[in-house]
């Protein structure tokens, strides 16, 4: 999907049920929220949009999963009533809950407890497919001829980027597993984020790869910071032909996740 270069937008990175980072980082992009939970709408945001780069579920618990899921659909209905403000793109969690809650698949890896709550509660179970029914496997903004940003949730190489084939799809959402490759570098195991890497400005963003801060080679960029790790909850902020960043730490009102992390771009 081509993003309208008339906005200015703030792509986060892996949520992963971290409502409290998530409504704090977007406050400090102006989207403040009033009583309600929704976003409200002023001059200072009018020109903004909100791009969430997947895995927003999973890892965290119940209440804070439940929360996620219902702020970010009822904002997403909220913000897309006259105009596009609000875009999600799949990640890996929501492809993997989604298959098993409409039984796609039969079996499911413990870390996907969403699943588990989305059996339980009917009402979440519906808005969380109308949210993955809303969600693009890729985004791409152009500027002009030299700036450029294409967003998905994993890093792929560059042959699968913006295709819409089912094996490009899947390479958009997921790359290959860190947890069943534990003593491979990441730099080892997905070299192409660093060979396919070009000094230029059409960037590549994604998120999926849990590092404890941005990491940029070239035009590749990695923004999952780890928030439901302890780290903090980062976004690339695209505004006309630039790029900057920002972040908050993780706020401590529920327990962090444990997992061992391997540098991206570690040379």
């Amino acid at each position: 999907m081509i993003l309208p270069i008339n906005m200015e937008y703030i792509v986060i990175g892996d949520v992963h049920g971290c409502i409290d980072e998530l409504k704090t980082l977007l406050a400090k992009q102006d989207f403040h929220c009033d009583k309600t939970g929704l976003i409200k709408l002023t001059n200072q945001n009018q020109n903004r949009a909100i791009v969430l780069l997947g895995d927003f579920i999973d890892k965290s618990n119940d209440n804070k999963l439940k929360e996620t899921i219902e702020f970010i659909y009822k904002n997403y209905i909220h913000l897309n009533r006259k105009e596009k403000r609000f875009y999600l793109i799949v990640g890996n969690h929501e492809d993997m809950v989604y298959r098993y809650i409409t039984k796609r698949i039969q079996n499911i890896e413990k870390y996907y407890n969403t699943a588990s709550l989305l059996e339980r509660e009917n009402y979440l179970k519906d808005i969380f497919i109308k949210l993955y029914n809303f969600s693009k496997t890729w985004l791409y903004y152009k500027y002009d001829d030299n700036f450029s940003v294409t967003l998905t949730h994993s890093p792929c190489s560059e042959k699968y980027l913006r295709e819409d084939d089912k094996i490009s799809k899947s390479k958009m959402i997921k790359c290959v597993s860190r947890s069943k490759n534990p003593n491979i570098s990441l730099d080892e195991l997905i070299p192409f984020t660093h060979t396919e890497a070009k000094d230029n400005q059409h960037y590549h963003i994604f998120g999926h790869l849990s590092q404890k801060d941005i990491r940029k080679y070239k035009n590749k960029i990695c923004i999952d910071t780890s928030a439901i790790y302890g780290g903090s909850l980062s976004c690339a902020i695209i505004k006309s032909d630039k790029l900057s960043f920002d972040s908050v730490p993780f706020e401590n009102r529920q327990e962090s996740y444990r997992q061992n992390s391997s540098k991206l771009f570690n040379f």
